[in-house]
């Protein structure tokens, strides 16, 4: 999915015939470019506008070694209470925009940042991912109405680093 300008509309589409199917591309506030993240509170100031969408939107913020952001995208727009988010095509997407490091945010439409068990579990997994390949994930922050979670807040992106330590040891791996 492409940004446009600021000016633009959001996209419509409509088929005619016996209903109206419609989609809209949500406008959200562009981050300030370049933003430099130094805490999770810098996040949410950026990307608070997302708790007012109907639907969950994940989003992939890159940043190079001093943490300033070198681009975001929108990596997957979900349904009202979930949003697909793939290892594989995030470290894809961070290697594309020579990046060193990522920081996911999404949206919960319910207004309740805590995050779920897969939202959890998925964290675990590419922060794992990420870290075979030399891509650090500062954070995962989930936008809520008026509040956030921070995964680097609450100690969990560190326990995820430790656990991936251990697993890449494990397999003789020492990065």
């Amino acid at each position: 999915m492409e940004r446009g300008d600021a000016g633009d509309q959001p996209a419509r589409i409509q088929r005619k015939g016996e209903g109206i199917m419609k989609l809209e591309v949500f406008e959200v506030v562009e981050p300030k470019f370049p933003a430099a993240f130094h805490q999770s509170k810098d996040v949410y100031d950026q990307m608070q506008t997302l708790s007012k969408s109907d639907r969950e939107m994940l989003f992939i913020i890159f940043l190079n070694t001093k943490n300033r952001m070198l681009d975001y995208v929108v990596h997957t727009i979900g349904t009202i209470d979930s949003s697909a988010l793939y290892p594989r095509d995030v470290i894809r997407s961070a290697i594309v925009h020579n990046s060193t490091a990522i920081i996911i945010c999404h949206n919960h439409p319910s207004g309740d940042p805590e995050p779920s068990e897969c939202d959890r579990n998925i964290t675990g997994i590419l922060v794992t991912a990420c870290q075979v390949v030399g891509i650090r994930v500062l954070d995962h922050v989930i936008i809520g109405s008026g509040n956030y979670f921070s995964f680097a807040d609450a100690g969990l992106i560190e326990d995820y680093k430790c656990n991936a330590d251990s697993i890449l040891r494990q397999g003789g791996i020492n990065l």
